[in-house]
């Protein structure tokens, strides 16, 4: 499957559709998805991924540790502290973990295989039926991507990593820009291959939907 050339709103959901997958699935299956994704994930961009979940690494601790100790169940016997975790807090801490390196790893593909423009026009096409309750679709997309625009200046600068102090700046940084500034967003048309997709997603959701109630 070329994911370069699919379109850009058929990969988003395909990746919601991933999100939604690893929630409701099986330890067996899990672990299936888990393994495809991190095959794709380093074969298409290894540096970028390994970067990732470094920096995770201190987040997955922290929901093992939670989970392990956290979740009431038959204890670990013979453990050397006077703290234990449990088997159920074993098995659910892997499970929730699991599932967040198979978020990472769609969302990494999903990023590695769109520009961020097509991103952003795959948002749009999402957000449209939000439209209807009263959410200005258009210019929330604007903001986004001019937020995103302010994070990759800043990235790209080296003056300094990124933190939570540089919300007020990209807030200033918005304000300030002229509301009169038009974004285009490239019009995309569905393959065959798109359509192809869209209808097996559809077939796939009914599946899961049906094995969940059933």
């Amino acid at each position: 499957m070329d994911l370069l050339n699919m379109h850009p709103f058929v990969k988003m959901l395909m990746f919601l559709l991933i999100l939604i997958a690893a929630g409701i699935a099986d330890s067996q299956l899990l672990i299936a998805i888990l393994l495809i994704l991190f095959i794709a994930a380093v074969k298409m961009q290894f540096k970028v991924f390994w970067t990732t979940l470094r920096r995770a690494r201190w987040f997955f601790f922290s929901i093992f540790l939670i989970y392990a100790f956290g979740t009431p169940g038959e204890l670990v016997p013979h453990f050397p502290v006077s703290v234990a975790p449990s088997f159920e807090g074993l098995h659910l801490a892997l499970l929730q973990i699991s599932r967040l390196l198979i978020a990472l790893a769609a969302l990494n593909i999903l990023l590695v295989t769109t520009k961020k423009d097509e991103l952003m026009l795959a948002l749009y096409i999402l957000l449209q039926p939000l439209k209807y309750v009263g959410l200005d679709v258009e210019r929330f997309s604007v903001r986004l991507l001019l937020t995103l625009n302010y994070v990759d200046e800043v990235a790209v600068s080296g003056k300094a990593n990124f933190s939570f102090r540089h919300f007020n700046d990209i807030h200033s940084e918005l304000e300030a820009i002229p509301m009169v500034d038009i974004v285009y967003f490239e019009k995309k048309h569905f393959n065959s291959i798109d359509k192809v997709v869209m209808v097996l997603m559809l077939f796939v959701l009914g599946v899961m939907i049906a094995m969940r109630f059933l």
